[in-house]
């Protein structure tokens, strides 16, 4: 019998924790791929891979896993800051203008990461490698980061500095 495993990749703040402790109890299971991560408060389901996806919500009883500790790693971008920001990158279109714009980033990584698009039409996938150009220097709070295609073309985001792992309770 084959079962489904419907993933929700967000919690849902009206459901209530859980109060089962089926996730307490397979993360003490040394036969279940489950396993805890006491840093950050949260659940994960291990794969034969080595990976591991997070856990929002019970399968037992659908309540809430408990509060992760991860966004206090990372800094808070007030408003202000993005906007700000986005006012200074929203014109971005290539490497060049990144570069002339932002100047000379804090890191460079070619590859920073790769992208495999999923088989169309009886093709293989293919896999795209982006360089990405890693600014720390623009803000006290954001690191601006901007990934370059094989073309030149620039795509950029803004995430929150990392701050340190969260105090132990």
């Amino acid at each position: 019998m084959a079962y489904l495993l419907l993933v929700r990749f967000l919690p849902r703040e009206d459901l209530p924790f859980c109060d089962c402790r089926w996730l307490e109890h397979a993360a003490h299971d040394p036969d279940n791929p489950i396993a805890f991560d006491s840093e950050l408060n949260e659940y994960n389901l291990k794969t034969p891979k080595g990976h591991s996806w997070r856990i929002y919500h019970c399968p037992f009883c659908a309540g809430r896993a408990p509060e992760s500790l991860r966004d206090q790693m990372f800094a808070t971008v007030s408003s202000e800051e993005s906007m700000r920001l986005h006012n200074l990158i929203k014109d971005l279109k290539t490497e060049k203008d990144v570069i002339r714009v932002l100047g000379e980033p804090t890191y460079v990584m070619d590859p920073g990461f790769t992208q495999q698009e999923p088989e169309k039409d009886g093709k293989a996938g293919e896999i795209r490698a982006f360089k990405a150009l890693r600014y720390e220097a623009l803000s006290d709070t954001a690191v601006v980061n901007a990934n370059i295609d094989q073309r030149g073309n620039a795509s950029i985001s803004l995430f929150g500095k990392y701050i340190g792992k969260p105090p132990k309770t």
